[in-house]
């Protein structure tokens, strides 16, 4: 800000100098946010006074990284800043990633391959972080192969036989099957209740993440 018309002396003062602080370079006048709050500013000189009411608001919040790039059972940290009350958190698509609110944290959890949208909010603020979610191959996922191999019969050994192909299907698509007739929702009296009910969630999402990368 910059005095203008000045009669003599000029001075300023400051009624809550935690909240701002105000330095004078005459006629220009400095003030410099350093909390949340509200003070008042005063400049004075010979002819009389002017106060500047000065309200500092709180940041918006922010989410970083903004995107986030996992393979099938990784799990990532999102850094909430500045967050305005309750912190939330929910993903588009939660059989791709899953998120959870952990103290001033998000964790995110990659569980098959896909693409979901996760967001983050309080109570004046949205964030979106756009995560990708790679199966990571076949190589390396011992148990998913020893569980799949009760699927070959059915299914054939690269997924592209028998009574239904799986072939081209993505993780997430085959895990919400399994998960169906997991549940009873899906046939519960068939073939694939019977096999799938015996199964832990881990294990069906290993199962999943095998089948949805044979090629």
């Amino acid at each position: 800000m910059t005095a203008t018309k000045i009669k003599g002396t000029l001075s300023i003062s400051n009624s809550k100098p935690s909240v701002v602080s105000a330095s004078l370079v005459s006629p220009k006048i400095t003030v410099t946010a350093l909390t949340v709050g509200s003070t008042t500013v005063t400049v004075k000189d010979k002819s009389g006074s002017k106060s500047l009411k000065v309200k500092v608001n709180a940041p918006p919040m922010t989410v970083s990284p903004t995107s986030l790039n996992l393979t099938t059972g990784q799990s990532a940290n999102l850094t909430v800043s500045n967050p305005n009350g309750t912190v939330r958190a929910s993903s588009s698509n939660a059989s791709v990633a899953r998120a959870t609110v952990n103290g001033s944290n998000v964790i995110v959890q990659g569980n098959a391959t896909g693409t979901a949208k996760v967001t983050v909010s309080d109570s004046k603020t949205s964030r979106t972080v756009t995560v990708t979610v790679t199966g990571g191959g076949v190589t390396g996922n011992t148990e998913g192969r020893l569980l799949a191999s009760n699927c070959f019969q059915c299914h054939g050994t690269n997924g592209s036989g028998g009574f239904e192909k799986l072939l081209g299907e993505t993780e997430a698509e085959i895990f919400d099957e399994l998960a169906e007739f997991a549940s009873g929702q899906e046939d519960a009296d068939g073939i694939m209740a019977a096999h799938t009910m015996g199964y832990t969630e881990a294990q069906l999402r290993a199962i999943a993440k095998y089948l949805a990368n044979l090629r």
